[in-house]
């Protein structure tokens, strides 16, 4: 047991380091095989801590975080065993924070392939040379016992495990954003009729869902934003969305083909090949292009505001929360106008978004009297 508080304790290390740098922190991700070919589902690992970070342009860098420490295996295949998981899930490079020092030959070795290898003493002050934030406690974000109540929020619920899963699994390690925007839609109007406004640990998801929509319209309106000019008409515009959501012209067509045959042997009318609530779609993807570079600076006060619907409320960390909202007035606009989006598009109950409205009203109310 004293080694798993070890690792937690690491883990919370990791976590901090991510929020210092605006890093993106998921916890214990599971890594899945490519495809299934089997009934059975397996898993083939899990990253302790992944990082995720947003560029201006949109572009998504990924970094592991493994925490061991104990384990028979040797530095240097630690380091190994990171440069492959990094290959297979796409990450750009890994901290390795291990018990006991490596050699430095094994440091040197190790950076080769883009691993970090740190004892956890040097780990710290690695962190506090990048960031001096490091050392800042005043998240709700920097407890993992609120990280483990917010998964258990899905696991005791047999019809939220799917959902958990692929909001924290499976959409940070997908590579394409377009699909990952299409299923984050679907999954969630599969499970519309599973979360309750009334519940703290299902607005904790809400915010979790807000979170996940906003990571994936990054590169996305990074990208339309190429393409879009002020001249474009809106049909134009809509045509080039539709073509870009469903993986380019060719891929859309098919798509379509495909449904309005179905459509056609039911009798129903032939028509476009469109994300749910597709006019709202439209209207948020535009206004989301003319700040694009500017909703990265959302997603950690999401994460925030998710684990303080599950954390006993302190008036410090709301104050530093407030700050970060704050430091632009398009963050409550993204949060809003993607609540404003998914609860309509998908069926979700209207007091969510009611609620997202209210807890953002409150917490500036809260720092101000």
């Amino acid at each position: 047991m004293a080694a798993l508080d070890k690792d937690t304790v690491q883990k919370e290390k990791a976590i901090r380091y991510c929020m210092s740098n605006g890093i993106l922190p998921y916890l214990e991700v599971i890594v899945n095989n490519v495809r299934e070919i089997t009934d059975i589902k397996t898993v083939i690992t899990d990253l302790d801590v992944l990082g995720v970070e947003v560029s201006r342009r949109g572009v998504i860098r990924k970094t592991l975080f493994d925490c061991k420490t104990v384990g028979k295996m040797s530095a240097i295949n630690r380091a190994f065993w990171a440069a492959g998981v990094m290959a297979f899930t796409g990450c750009d490079e890994a901290y390795v924070i291990l018990g006991k020092k490596a050699s430095e030959a094994h440091r040197v070795s190790a950076k080769s392939l883009k691993v970090h290898l740190f004892q956890e003493q040097d780990f710290d002050s690695y962190a506090q040379t990048s960031n001096i934030n490091y050392l800042d406690t005043l998240s709700y974000s920097s407890k993992i016992s609120t990280w483990h109540l917010l998964y258990s929020s899905f696991e005791k619920n047999d019809n939220l495990k799917n959902l958990g899963e692929y909001i924290n699994s499976k959409l940070p390690l997908e590579k394409d954003n377009a699909k990952s925007l299409r299923e984050l839609i679907g999954i969630i109007r599969a499970h519309k009729g599973e979360i309750d406004p009334a519940k703290a640990e299902h607005m904790a998801i809400y915010f979790s869902l807000i979170l996940s929509f906003i990571l994936v319209m990054s590169p996305v309106s990074s990208q339309m934003s190429d393409v879009y000019d002020q001249d474009m008409s809106l049909a134009s515009y809509e045509k080039t969305l539709r073509y870009y959501i469903w993986g380019g012209r060719e891929s859309y067509i098919q798509r379509r083909d495909l449904k309005n045959a179905v459509l056609d042997i039911s009798g129903v009318k032939r028509g476009e090949l469109e994300l749910p609530g597709w006019t709202d779609f439209v209207q948020v993807s535009r206004g989301f292009i003319d700040a694009h570079s500017e909703l990265r600076e959302a997603l950690l006060p999401c994460r925030e505001l998710s684990l303080r619907c599950l954390s006993t409320i302190e008036y410090e960390i709301d104050v530093r929360l407030r700050q970060k909202i704050n430091q632009s007035n398009r963050i409550k606009q993204f949060i809003i106008a993607s609540s404003n989006y998914l609860h309509r598009a998908t069926g979700l109950p209207k007091d969510l978004h009611e609620n997202v409205k209210e807890i953002l009203m409150t917490i500036d109310d809260s720092v101000t009297e």
